[in-house]
């Protein structure tokens, strides 16, 4: 039944109507009937498939595209703060650069019939009133505007809009509309569950208070990139990182202030890395940064990179602190320099950490190789540290 275009019956039924008005009618309905059957199937099959926002608004895409004649689609989607919409599918026009892709929902037709909870239907553009923002391909032209809801069953929230333009004037029927309505009502249900499967998802793998990875994504990824380097004989650093004297920070301006220091400091380490490190809490103040394909010499410059950006921010109270600042203290491990084994290679990083701080805090410690005489690599231990201290 994929390719039904509802459009190809249109003539047949016209005549059919001419001849027999009641078989027509009888026809239309099951018609319609079957369309329905067929666009639901198709819409909660995304289900079964990949979970995830593309393929539930790529299935949209498709029943509207290839089952019904319309002109122009625009599928929008709330943001994260339910203040916007924005543009995620569409077909039938070219977007402008410049267009925008955002809209507010309190000044635009999105909106309107997301506050309703029912969809909002023009059956001519031009005798519309102009303030709503409609898409700027559409706006002011002579055709029709249909603008369809989605409405989470779980929540009663909106969660987006669905925008058919046709250009004939008064182009879609009552019995349409009511078909385009159970369609979008599946349609966000099928989002809703989506959404909640993604924040779920999230919430496994995130840490609640800091809003970056937790420690069971880390010994995912950390699995998965030890085998990768293994595999294809490719450098591996760990970086492990300790707030130094943080319980005393606790004891002096209690908890709620330790929470907003351990934020600051994911935030900090966060956009000091590439896309392509990993950075997550550990525990308590200790947080891990798996840095792929960074052999020790560069991953000793990022840890110092990191070193050198929690000392110099101004974090409340910091001067209160026994270094006069909030710092922190790193140990770093390299594959294959240190370990072939994930869990050595933890264990060695982890070590470097407590001789960090052993040696006065504020500083990153590593095992240096030196060449000696021989053919064996002499190892000793080496730091780097504020020169404050």
């Amino acid at each position: 039944m994929e390719g039904i275009r509802l459009s190809s019956n249109f003539d047949e039924l016209i005549n059919l109507k001419q001849s027999f008005p009641e078989k027509a009618s009888e026809t239309t309905t099951i018609n319609f009937k079957l369309l329905e059957l067929y666009c639901l199937y198709q819409i909660t099959s995304i289900l079964s498939e990949k979970i995830d926002i593309s393929a539930a608004t790529r299935v949209a895409k498709r029943i509207f595209q290839k089952t019904f004649p319309i002109d122009h689609y625009s599928f929008f989607l709330i943001d994260d703060k339910g203040q916007d919409i924005y543009l995620k599918s569409w077909f039938g026009f070219r977007r402008n650069q410049n267009s925008p892709k955002k809209y507010a929902l309190d000044e635009n037709i999105f909106g309107a019939a997301l506050q309703k909870g029912r969809p909002i239907y023009i059956k001519n553009l031009q005798k519309r009133s102009a303030r709503f923002k409609f898409y700027p391909e559409v706006r002011n032209r002579a055709g029709s505007f249909l603008c369809l809801p989605l409405i989470s069953d779980s929540s009663n929230e909106p969660v987006g809009a669905i925008n058919l333009y046709r250009k004939e004037t008064d182009g879609f029927s009552v019995q349409e509309i009511r078909l385009f309505q159970k369609l979008s009502q599946q349609i966000a249900r099928v989002i809703d569950k989506v959404l909640i499967y993604q924040h779920t998802r999230e919430l496994s793998i995130t840490d609640d208070l800091t809003q970056i990875a937790n420690r069971r994504y880390f010994n995912q990824r950390f699995d998965r990139e030890m085998q990768r380097s293994q595999r294809y004989n490719r450098a591996l650093s760990i970086l492990m990182i300790d707030i130094d004297y943080f319980k005393s920070y606790n004891d002096s301006h209690g908890h709620l202030k330790g929470d907003e220091v351990l934020r600051e400091v994911a935030k900090i380490l966060e956009r000091s890395l590439r896309k392509a490190d990993i950075v997550a809490r550990f525990g308590g103040e200790e947080f891990v940064v798996l840095l792929p394909e960074i052999d020790k010499e560069h991953a000793q410059n990022v840890g110092e990179k990191l070193r050198a950006a929690v000392a110099s921010h101004a974090f409340p109270h910091g001067e209160s602190q026994p270094l006069g600042k909030v710092t922190i203290s790193i140990g770093l491990a390299s594959y294959p320099e240190d370990a072939t084994i994930a869990d050595t290679l933890l264990e060695t990083a982890d070590r470097m950490l407590y001789l960090a701080k052993s040696l006065g805090r504020n500083q990153v410690s590593f095992i240096s190789d030196q060449n000696g005489s021989g053919n064996q690599p002499k190892r000793s231990l080496k730091f780097s540290q504020a020169s404050s201290r």
